[in-house]
């Protein structure tokens, strides 16, 4: 359904809409992979963030785990294996809710990234050096991003196919890039 969901898209629009893709790993059906892009939020503009959501065996009836592989600022990568704790993850069954589909999974993970929030799997102070602040740092780790996502292994394997409905395949131009980069080649001196 996903698939066809997205392919509706891009046949009426060019483009997928959703600001992010997910599919299946066709090696492991337990395993989703997803793309976030078109973050229209300072300063992850411009990025494409990358990560997957493992169900368990008994999903839908447990929920998943989130991971993230793109460093952004705001999320720790899946170094940490344990996932993000958010209300739709396996940290709070609680909460779980059967009939949530793994792309409203997705949809759930922006909106609380877009909020702003703590829980655990956020960015801590002491995840990074303290030469810079964590927003001058997410510019950088949002000028990588296209490459990293680009060069990954699932996403040749599962989005490349995908990759110019997402607009990834473009350099993005994001007026507040040029600054950090001014500012990162002076530090680089």
């Amino acid at each position: 359904m996903q698939k066809k969901d997205m392919d509706g898209q891009i046949k009426k629009g060019g483009k997928i809409t959703d600001n992010f893709i997910c599919l299946p790993d066709p090696e492991d059906i337990y395993k989703w992979w997803y793309v976030i892009y078109d973050l229209d939020m300072d300063p992850y503009r411009g990025g494409f963030f990358m990560g997957y959501i493992t169900c368990p065996d008994d999903y839908p009836a447990k929920a998943p785990k989130i991971n993230l592989i793109i460093d952004n600022g705001r999320f720790r990568t899946d170094k940490q294996q344990d996932g993000i704790c958010l209300s739709i993850s396996h940290y709070h069954p609680e909460s779980w809710n059967p009939a949530w589909k793994v792309n409203q999974i997705v949809i759930g993970l922006q909106t609380f990234w877009q909020g702003g929030e703590y829980t655990y799997g956020s960015v801590e102070n002491h995840d990074f050096p303290k030469d810079i602040t964590m927003k001058e740092r997410s510019y950088g780790f949002a000028i990588d991003s296209r490459k990293k996502v680009l060069e990954h292994p699932k996403f040749k394997e599962i989005f490349a196919s995908y990759a110019d409905a997402i607009g990834i395949n473009e350099e993005p131009k994001v007026a507040e890039w040029a600054g950090y980069l001014e500012r990162q080649a002076v530090r680089d001196e």
